[in-house]
């Protein structure tokens, strides 16, 4: 059987964005991505021709050469024969559906984008969306409950694929300061959490005294009395909003762990091409966006 190279759609689609929007900026907004990000996709597609370029400089822009263009060409067929089959597949299939599980930080900060892209992919495809603690997802996994879940990496887990680490930050209201001369009243995530275990641990080893005032399974149970001026909390850097002040670690405060962010699936088989492809969305754009 010849070996046969594959191209992922996603670098045709930023391919044609560029070409339709003139530069990688006007692509990026298109798609939904950082200009960085797009930049690197194009150089992994260029990557798979390393002796056929497919822009060249052209004072301070990119323009395609003569081989981009039949690239180009080819990509906006194969993308919209692509978008035929599935038009097709799903009309005669009826509705499908994918389930997906993340934390509510992570579905709140992480997802939007991923989820309109996936959309735009799949106008057909429900998504059945659930927000719960990582462990409750893991076990939801095992149970073939979830189709994906996007979790926090447990100790020992060689299950899940890692995406990318995520620093913990210190998040505390702005205008509200906290005196640092007592115990530190945290609020932190109910018990079974990583980067709850990730804080206590740097509380201790820096000797640090603290007191759990408040815990929650929900980002928003935790920030409920950080905005307040009341806690300070330790989450990751992602799930951090606008209205919060991130302190840097220094003698008051303990540097806290990072963690893992990792992407499960279900073990059983047969599962759509749909729910793959929306793994890949979440896999490529976290790891860009890294």
């Amino acid at each position: 059987m010849p070996n046969l190279r594959k191209i992922d759609p996603l670098l045709l689609q930023a391919l044609v964005a560029i070409a339709d929007g003139g530069s990688f900026g006007a692509a990026a907004e298109k798609v939904g991505r950082t200009k960085s990000a797009v930049s690197m996709q194009m150089k992994r597609l260029e990557s798979l021709f390393a002796s056929t370029p497919i822009f060249e400089q052209r004072g301070r822009t990119k323009r395609l050469t003569e081989q981009g263009e039949q690239l180009l060409a080819h990509a906006r067929v194969i993308l919209q024969m692509n978008d035929t089959l599935w038009h097709k597949m799903a009309l005669a299939q009826g509705p499908e559906t994918v389930r997906l599980g993340a934390p509510d930080d992570y579905a709140y900060a992480l997802l939007p984008n991923i989820l309109e892209r996936f959309g735009r992919s799949f106008p057909n495809v429900q998504v059945e969306l659930t927000c719960e603690p990582s462990e409750g997802l893991s076990a939801r996994i095992g149970r073939n409950e979830l189709d994906l879940a996007l979790v926090t990496r447990r100790p020992n887990d060689d299950i899940s694929q890692v995406i990318r680490m995520e620093p913990v930050v210190w998040a505390k209201a702005r205008g509200k300061p906290l005196d640092m001369t007592q115990p530190l009243p945290l609020a932190v995530f109910q018990p079974g959490c990583v980067s709850r275990a990730h804080i206590i641990e740097a509380c201790t080893k820096a000797n640090r005294p603290y007191r759990i005032a408040y815990s929650s399974h929900s980002l928003a149970g935790i920030l409920s009395p950080v905005r307040a001026g009341l806690a300070i909390a330790a989450i990751a850097l992602c799930s951090v909003p606008d209205d919060l002040d991130v302190i840097e670690p220094g003698p008051d405060l303990p540097e806290v762990k990072g963690i893992d962010l990792a992407l499960m699936r279900s073990g059983s088989r047969g599962q759509p091409v749909f729910v793959q492809h929306l793994m890949e969305e979440i896999c490529e754009s976290l790891r860009v966006a890294a």
